[in-house]
Parts: C-alpha cells; sequence; structure tokens
C-alpha cells in the first residue's frame, strides 16, 4: 500500500513518500530488546557463576582453616576443595593475612550468551572469601536442678531432705515429700498438686511458659572419646626376619637341655618347644624368632623382642619376660608371672590363667581377639599404656588391675546385649575407655578408682561389691545404671557427669552414700531415682523424672569446674 503526507501551502500540493517505517523502527526495536536480553541474561548467568564461586570459596576456607598452623597443609586442602567444587586451580591465591587466619582468592572468567553479539564474548568474576578459628566458651549454666522436660505428671515423691533451687516441669507437678522437705521454687507449665503438708511452702509458679530441652549434646561429646576401626587392625602385617641371626634352627625343633643364647638372637624355622625344667632357662641376649608355634616349659627371658608366627602357650608355671615387643601371630596364653616391655600383639585371644598374686605387666596391649582374665583370680595385672581389643575385655577380680592408659574395646562378635567390656575386680584406671557396642560394665569384686572420660556406643553399668570412685565423664548411646554396695566422688575438685544420649539413666546405689558434682543428663529417656542418701550437686535434666528416693536425698547448685566447660575452637567465615 503507498502511503502519502499532503500539505497545501501557497496553494501548492506537496507529498511526501513514507514507504518502509515501520520496518525501521522494528529492525530499531529489535537491536533494543536483544540488547536488553543479552544483559539481562548475561548478568543472571554472572550472578550464578558467582554464587558458585563464592560457595566454593567459602567450603576452601573453612576446610583449610582447621590444618592451621601447618600452613602447607592448609593451602592444599583449599585448592582440593575448590577442586572438589568444580573450578579450576590455576588463579586461586591462598594467603595468611593473619595469625589463625585463611583468605582464598580466584579470579574466573566464562563464556557470555547473548554479549558475545556485541564482541563481549568473555565476563570476568572475582571472588573471595576468609576464614579463622573462633573460640566459643561453652558452659552449663542452667537453672533448674531438677527439669522434667516432658508434658506428663512429674511425680515428686520420697523422703526429700532439701532441693536448694528450683525444679521445672512441661506438665503437672505432684509432690509427695514428706513435712520436712525443702524445696525453694517450682515451677510448672501447668498446675501444682501438693498431697502432703510441708512445713516451709516453696514458691510456686504455676503456668508457666514451656521450655525446650536444652541442647548440650556437641558440649559433652567435644570430650568423648573417639576411635575408628582401623585403630584396631594389624599393626604388624609382616612378620618375617628383620635382623640376623646367630644361632638358627630348620624345622620343628625340640631343645631338652638348659639353654643360653648370650651372643645373639635365635631363629627357628618351626615350632619350639623345650623340655620341662624348673630350673632351666631359656635366656637370649637378642631377639628370638619363631615361625610356628612356641611352647616352652621353662622360664624365658628375651631381652630384645620377641616373634611368635603361631601360638604361644608356656606351661604352667612358666614365667615370660620380653624386654622389648612381643608379638604373637595366634594365641597366647600366660600360667605364670609374665612381663613384656613394650607393646605386646596377638593375633588371637591374650588369656591370662594363674592368679594368686601373680604379676602380669604390658607396656601395651593389642589383642586381637579376646582378653580374659577371669581365670587369673587374685592375679595383678598391669598395663602401662594403651589397651586395644578388637574383640571382648573381660579382666578379673580378686586382685589388682592397673590401667594407666586408655581402652578401646572394639566388640568384635559381640551383641549389644553382651558385656562387651567388664572391667571387674579392684580397679586403677587413669585413662579413658571407648567401646564399640554392648555393655561396659565397672565393678563387682572390689573397689573401683577411675579418672577419665568413658564413652560406649551401648550401655553402661556400675555393679555391686566395693566401692566405686568414678570421676570424669561416662557418655553411652542407651542406658546407664549406677549400681552397687557404695559409690562415692569426694576427690577434690573431681566431678562426674553422666549423659545418656538416647537411654535411660537408673541412679540406684544400695550403699551410704551416692555423692557426684555435675549433671545427669538423658533428654530422651528417663531419670529414675531409687536410691537412699543421693547427694547431687549440679542437674537433673531428662525428658521424665521418676522419683522413688530414700532417705537423705539433696540436690544443690554444683560449684567445680566440668570437663566439657571450656573453650573450644570452631571455624568461622570473616569476609
Amino acid at each position: 500500500m503507498k502511503t502519502e503526507t499532503c500539505f497545501r501551502n501557497n496553494r501548492a500540493k506537496f507529498c511526501k513518500d513514507e514507504s518502509g517505517a515501520v520496518m525501521v523502527i522494528a529492525a530499531f526495536a529489535l537491536v533494543t530488546f536483544l540488547t536488553v536480553a543479552s544483559l539481562v541474561t548475561d548478568l543472571g548467568l554472572r550472578y550464578y557463576q558467582k554464587s558458585r564461586l563464592q560457595n566454593a570459596l567459602d567450603s576452601a576456607a573453612l576446610a583449610s582453616v582447621t590444618c592451621l598452623p601447618d600452613k602447607v597443609r592448609a593451602r592444599n586442602v583449599a585448592l582440593e576443595y575448590v577442586q572438589k567444587n568444580g573450578f579450576s586451580t590455576d588463579d586461586v591465591i591462598v594467603e595468611f593475612p593473619e595469625e589463625g587466619i585463611v583468605r582464598v582468592r580466584d579470579t574466573y572468567e566464562c563464556q557470555t550468551l547473548f554479549a558475545s553479539l556485541f564482541s563481549s564474548d568473555r565476563m570476568q568474576i572475582n571472588a573471595h572469601a576468609a576464614a579463622k578459628y573462633i573460640k566459643k566458651n561453652m558452659s552449663i549454666d542452667f537453672d533448674y536442678l531438677m527439669f522434667h522436660g516432658a508434658e506428663t505428671t512429674f511425680n515428686l515423691n520420697g523422703d526429700f531432705r532439701e532441693v536448694a533451687g528450683a525444679i521445672f516441669a512441661n506438665g503437672n507437678i505432684r509432690v509427695g515429700t514428706n513435712d520436712a522437705a525443702i524445696i525453694d521454687t517450682i515451677v510448672s507449665a501447668k498446675g501444682i498438686v501438693f498431697t502432703n503438708n510441708m512445713g516451709v511452702r516453696p514458691t510456686v509458679v504455676e503456668y508457666a511458659a514451656k521450655q525446650d530441652m536444652p541442647d548440650w549434646d556437641e558440649m559433652i561429646m567435644s570430650i568423648a572419646p573417639v576411635a575408628e576401626k582401623a585403630q584396631f587392625t594389624d599393626p604388624h602385617p609382616h612378620l618375617s626376619p628383620n635382623a640376623s641371626y646367630s644361632y638358627v634352627y630348620d624345622g620343628n625343633t625340640t631343645l631338652q637341655s638348659i639353654i643360653s643364647y648370650s651372643n645373639g638372637s635365635v631363629l627357628c624355622r618351626g615350632s619350639l618347644s623345650t623340655g620341662y625344667n624348673s630350673t632351666a632357662l631359656m635366656y637370649v641376649h637378642g631377639n628370638l624368632y619363631v615361625q610356628g608355634d612356641f611352647t616352652p616349659q621353662c622360664p624365658v627371658y628375651v631381652s630384645g623382642d620377641l616373634f611368635v608366627g603361631g601360638n604361644l602357650t608356656p606351661a604352667w608355671g612358666m614365667g615370660i619376660g620380653v624386654g622389648g615387643n612381643a608379638y604373637v601371630g595366634g594365641n597366647a596364653s600366660f600360667a605364670a608371672q609374665t612381663s613384656v616391655g613394650g607393646e605386646l600383639y596377638t593375633g588371637g585371644d591374650l588369656t591370662l590363667s594363674s592368679g594368686n598374686n601373680v604379676a602380669y605387666t604390658f607396656g601395651k596391649v593389642h589383642c586381637m581377639g579376646n582378653f580374659n582374665s577371669t581365670s587369673a583370680w587374685g592375679a595383678y595385672v598391669t598395663v602401662n599404656g594403651t589397651t586395644h581389643v578388637y574383640g571382648k575385655l573381660t579382666l578379673g577380680g580378686g586382685g589388682r588391675n592397673i590401667l594407666k592408659g586408655s581402652v578401646y574395646v572394639w566388640g568384635n562378635n559381640c551383641g549389644n546385649t553382651s558385656e562387651v567390656c567388664l572391667l571387674n575386680g579392684y580397679l586403677n584406671l587413669r585413662g579413658d575407655v571407648w567401646c564399640g557396642r554392648g555393655i561396659v560394665a565397672f565393678g563387682g569384686n572390689g573397689d573401683c578408682d577411675i579418672h577419665g572420660f568413658v564413652y560406649s556406643l551401648g550401655s553402661i553399668e556400675t555393679r555391686s561389691g566395693g566401692d566405686i570412685s568414678l570421676n570424669g565423664c561416662m557418655i553411652a548411646e542407651n542406658n546407664i545404671n549406677i549400681y552397687g554396695a557404695s559409690h562415692t566422688y569426694n576427690d577434690d575438685g573431681a566431678t562426674l557427669s553422666l549423659y545418656s544420649r538416647k537411654g535411660n539413666i537408673v541412679l540406684g546405689s544400695q550403699g551410704s552414700a551416692l555423692n557426684m558434682w555435675g549433671i545427669v543428663y538423658a533428654p530422651k529417656g528417663d531419670i529414675k531415682i531409687s536410691t537412699n542418701g543421693l547427694r547431687v550437686y549440679g542437674s537433673l535434666v531428662a525428658n521424665t523424672i521418676t522419683c522413688n528416693i530414700g532417705s537423705g536425698f539433696y540436690i544443690g547448685k554444683n560449684d567445680r569446674t566440668l570437663p566439657f566447660a571450656k573453650t573450644i575452637r570452631s571455624a568461622a567465615l570473616v569476609e
């Protein structure tokens, strides 16, 4: 269609041709639209890539700062995390501007989508992140001495002496204590009912706001012993001679006479046994290497290391002395005084079978089977270092068990209700205890004195038979049952805290005293009180509290420092 615009001026007619004007306008509009579209799309792409890069640098900074003060390792970890998040490390800069701070910077170029139509095919993105270790003070400063978290009725019954503080429940509180009981304050989210005539009425707060269960898990678990399965693997996977031998026996060998090797080490390429002679002595000034079983029927002393590829079975009453380490590929059974200055390793079971004041002393113990001394009644068992048991650990009573290092028990082939770690009898423990399953049990036939932290992926129990002094923190995934004749925690400044992560806690001592400074914490279970003479300086905090309290119950504020009330370090972004 032809379009004309006509003007009249001085009676003259002028006409202007406007053909194609719409197309020109549309072209300009299309260019404008494409320009805006490219800008919006590429800005969105830039924002997306910037977010990805920022997340990568944030994770790199947080991961690497945990490696300080090792700056080389921190730099390698930062680069590793950048790469894991899909970015090249070619332009990444890792720097340490201040003590305890890591800064990670990167420049990243990405391909544009529409902007390349206008000669801009690349865009540059810059980002950085910095992290540092911050110190966080963690402690328990709780307002209530007894906290019943469930909305059920809290029945506060028994022969109370005093609650020198406040009690709280998210449900009703029913008070049935004796007339002479003293309770400072009772706070309930619902109502309070008194079924007795208390001489001194406590302050009562009804219909208070409900309160959530306090979460102290991270704080308490920060001190829990930790073990991995790798710690229980064979530390000596290759048993082979690694020294020159002055005396060599080929094949299975039986030695009948008195034997003394004062000039060097001995190698037997088979099994080795000695004739029975209680007055003889097999003495090796060096190492003794037996590829098969070793069955000595006379006392043996090795000044260096003892290597036995098979089983080590001394005759009854024949002692063993090793100045260095003792490696036994199979089972080891000792039936007389035994001393290993270094580590005793057994690929199978370790059995102590003679008692009556017989002394067994080891530098360390690493047992891939079960470690059992219940047949050695009255023996003295001392481990000066750590004890690793892949199977089950059972120390007998009657004598005295002294464990100067930490104890780690995996509980292989044991069930969750098995006594996996039974530290029976007279016990002096100056280390931590970690158990992978089942029950950790203390006491039963003697006094126990335990200083350390105990963590069980199963349950923990103390038993009757003697006084039990527990100082530290006992943590179990399941139940904690405190039984026994008498439990005292009277060491100056010592505390005891009990934490069941998923189960219940029973305070059921039948003795004259159960004294503790600390907390009793069962956020998902029940605290059951059924004992006389219970004195707690701290708080009882649980989903529910069941009281069947005997005479003399007292609970007040803790005035001692708890082991987990400490300053811990945590990584935080600062840029």
